[in-house]
């Protein structure tokens, strides 16, 4: 059978064609993606009629538009369109996905703070984002203090009795029955005060509670509550009191200098000062308005928040205000004002909190200058010591994990600029090696590695990890690893990227076609980075190693039993944590678990 080759349509019937399609084009507001011949998006941009303003763009086929029914819905769109394609000429959070929020699932019995990328709908309350997690961290240190509550997994409070966190007063042992639900959430929901900024209920009921436990004549209870109130007190007194009445406001402070941008958000809860927060800004075009720049950050801040307050404020009028407005009083249940003070103590803050964006971004680029210097020093000597053609700015390193050959699994590590760069870090479960051969196991990650950038190469999409070439590849290993390496990298056609095997028992590093290794000297900056390198994916593939062994010891300890499939095995994993903490776990405590009927709670106890 004869198949036909279509070629493609003559010019002025594709120009034909895309004149009807942007005439079909709704007179609606809406969101349209430009993207660029490799089909990644590149701008995302929110019309209030699609029809008028698509075709305004002269590269009008690479224009995908989706309609709204309102512009707030327009608004909406854009901001989780920018989130999710991350475009290049759109002004952007820096790093978002490295946010951290507060999470505190009180819709569960004895539930725990954690820290989160990112919120889910899931019943529980979160507080963020956070760019500081160093702060964040020891706030948080600073509140269990006042305000004793469990931080340990589900499969260490299952064990019913209290750790050393009870005898430091820094948990009330809910695991040991030492409290009740009640109380134990009395006391998450004055932590969840707290973090709302609303430090003076909380110290109203502590103080309520010591006069309640010296009434009764429980002294020691007394003095733990006048403890944790006088530790709340100093707490509040650290927060600047502000006369602006007793709602919550955000200010925001901008600053740019050079293309780039930083945002100081100030957060005011019940009259107070009680957070301040900076944000790095990427994709400004030196040409763009203040007031562009600040109304697309208050719609990708607010994207994420969780909070939002009843007045806002702001240095000028934003483009979007009023859509701004509507949008916010709908996710408050409220009305919300944007405003732009022109004097009095909220223009003092904005202009206070623009003067330290300006600071931090000044900071910033003082580190980023000397680590620049440093940096090019650094890798100018690595190619000096190792006669590289070129300097290794992307360096890819590569390390086998097994146990004898069982749970096999390979790492890729990723350094540029001397710095690690975790986002192209990629794990490999080994496909087709059967038995202990590192040496076929490492020929295997490095296939499929280089594979995928040869798709890249011939205009296959690939993921940005992989759609380009390293500078130097380093093996953990020896002359064999190495050998077994260059034996991949010529075959595809890679001879001329340089690799080396880095031996871990004299630190010496062998090259292609030389018996006699390269020694850097021990108190080398470039030999500390090569080692950095080789130990981070030494880290990294025996990290994935232990998670693939635990969960295939899991699977076949628990294989085979009947009413047990994957859901109820993960939710024994969360519960116990290991097996022998199932096998010694009674049948009431295994129904305890969400899904285990009495019968797959005996069949559990029997298998085991």
């Amino acid at each position: 059978m004869a198949t036909a080759t279509r070629k493609p349509a003559p010019l002025t019937e594709r120009a034909e064609y895309l004149k009807e399609r942007l005439k079909a084009l709704p007179d609606t507001p809406g969101v349209y993606l430009m993207r660029d011949v490799q089909a990644r998006v590149i701008y995302v941009g929110k019309a209030l009629s699609l029809r008028n303003r698509v075709p305004n763009y002269f590269q009008a086929s690479s224009v995908l538009p989706e309609h709204t029914a309102t512009e707030k819905e327009a608004l909406v769109l854009e901001q989780t369109m920018i989130k999710r394609h991350r475009p290049r000429f759109n002004i952007r959070l820096r790093d978002d996905k490295n946010y951290l929020y507060i999470k505190l699932p009180l819709n569960e019995d004895f539930p725990r703070i954690t820290l989160v990328r990112r919120p889910a709908s899931d019943g529980a309350r979160y507080w963020g984002p956070y760019t500081h997690a160093i702060a964040l961290r020891t706030t948080l240190k600073t509140v269990r203090r006042v305000i004793p509550y469990r931080s340990c997994k589900d499969s260490e409070f299952a064990l019913g009795r209290p750790c050393f966190y009870y005898h430091l007063n820094l948990c009330s042992a809910p695991c040991a029955g030492f409290i009740n639900r009640e109380d134990y959430h009395e006391q998450l929901n004055q932590v969840a005060d707290f973090l709302d900024g609303r430090s003076d209920h909380v110290a109203r009921r502590l103080k309520q509670q010591m006069q309640e436990a010296a009434d009764k004549l429980e002294y020691e209870a007394a003095a733990r509550y006048r403890d944790r109130l006088d530790a709340m007190q100093r707490m509040a007194e650290r927060q600047k009191v502000l006369a602006m009445g007793r709602y919550d406001q955000d200010l925001f402070g901008l600053a740019r200098a050079n293309g780039q941008g930083s945002v100081r958000v100030f957060s005011v809860r019940e009259g107070r000062l009680s957070g301040s927060e900076n944000f790095d800004l990427v994709g400004l075009d030196r040409d763009q308005a203040n007031a562009d720049i600040l109304n697309a950050f208050v719609s990708q801040y607010y994207a994420s928040a969780t909070h939002i307050p009843k007045e806002v404020f702001v240095p000028e009028v934003l483009p979007d205000r009023e859509l701004i407005e509507q949008w916010l009083t709908e996710r408050r249940g409220s009305t919300v004002a944007v405003r732009v003070p022109q004097r009095g103590k909220q223009r003092e803050l904005l202009e206070q909190a623009a003067a330290n964006a300006a600071e931090t971004m000044r900071q910033m680029r003082i580190k980023l200058d000397y680590d620049a210097e440093r940096t090019a020093s650094l890798l100018n000597d690595l190619q000096a010591r190792l006669q590289l053609p070129a300097l290794p700015v992307r360096i890819e390193c590569y390390d086998i994990s097994n146990i004898q050959g069982k749970y096999p699994v390979g790492s890729m590590v990723v350094f540029e600029d001397g710095r690690p760069k975790p986002a192209h870090y990629r794990h490999f479960r080994i496909k087709t090696v059967q038995g202990a051969n590192d040496f076929a196991m490492l020929q295997e990650v490095l296939r499929r590695r280089f594979s995928r950038h040869a798709r890249s190469e011939e205009g296959t999409p690939e993921e940005p990890s992989f759609s380009r070439l390293p500078d130097l590849v380093l093996i953990d290993g020896g002359k064999g690893q190495l050998s077994a390496a260059r034996e991949v990298m010529e075959a595809m056609g890679l001879a001329s990227v340089p690799t080396l095997g880095l031996a871990k028992e004299q630190e010496e590093l062998f090259q292609p076609g030389d018996s006699e290794p390269i020694r850097l000297p021990l108190d080398s900056e470039a030999l500390f980075l090569v080692q950095r390198v080789r130990d981070e994916a030494h880290r990294f593939a025996i990290t994935f190693h232990r998670v693939v062994r635990k969960k295939d010891a899991f699977a076949s300890a628990l294989d085979g039993i009947s009413g047990l499939g994957p859901v109820r095995r993960r939710a024994l994993v969360r519960q116990f944590g290991s097996i022998d903490n199932i096998r010694s776990a009674t049948v009431d405590e295994l129904m305890a678990v969400k899904g285990i009927t009495r019968p797959v709670a005996v069949a559990i106890k029997e298998m085991l």
